[in-house]
């Protein structure tokens, strides 16, 4: 059987210890390029882009050794990370992932786990539009996709000035917004 893993909230500060796992499946993919996206110039890298990573977690919960209702806390402690879509960080053995959400949860109560539950957690790293664009040696870290030119400094009269040649300022929509009307 596999060590321990943790299913550590950051935002909350809390950590879920799973002593009983049964198997850790670590998913690391990569899309590969259709000819259409190629054509239409995506930004793969040698023909390929890297999928989000994906963890499943084969475990065991009981109460053996807690409090009575132990493994049923668990159940509802899952579903809420789920249902809320709480960024996890999640500790194996092998590799820690960032940035995980709970996709899938499964829990089955029967004959042989009386006293508890047996199922699995799937997690699928969280991205966001920036990570899309990765670097050009194909790894996993995300480069700053901002502006590489000088950042230039505008006083409040400029920027009114920039935004009314734009035609933002003085419509109803920005008044509205900016509390004017």
């Amino acid at each position: 059987m596999p060590s321990s893993i943790q299913i550590q909230i950051p935002a909350y500060g809390y950590t879920y210890t799973f002593s009983g796992v049964l198997s850790i499946q670590h998913h690391f993919s990569l899309k590969l390029q259709t000819k259409q996206e190629a054509e239409s110039g995506s930004d793969f890298i040698n023909g390929a882009r890297n999928q989000p990573d994906k963890l499943i977690l084969n475990v065991i919960e009981s109460d053996v050794g807690h409090l009575p209702g132990w493994s049923d806390r668990m159940i509802q402690a899952m579903e809420s990370v789920k249902r809320m879509r709480t960024l996890c960080n999640v500790v194996t053995p092998a590799k820690t992932y960032v940035n995980m959400l709970l996709s899938e949860f499964t829990a089955t109560v029967n004959e042989e786990s009386q006293s508890g539950w047996r199922g699995s957690l799937t997690f699928i790293q969280a991205t966001t539009i920036t990570e899309t664009k990765k670097t050009n040696d194909n790894s996993s870290t995300a480069t700053h996709t901002g502006s590489t030119g000088t950042v230039q400094k505008y006083s409040l009269q400029e920027m009114e000035q920039i935004l009314q040649k734009a035609g933002i300022i003085g419509t109803a929509a920005y008044k509205t917004k900016a509390g004017i009307l």
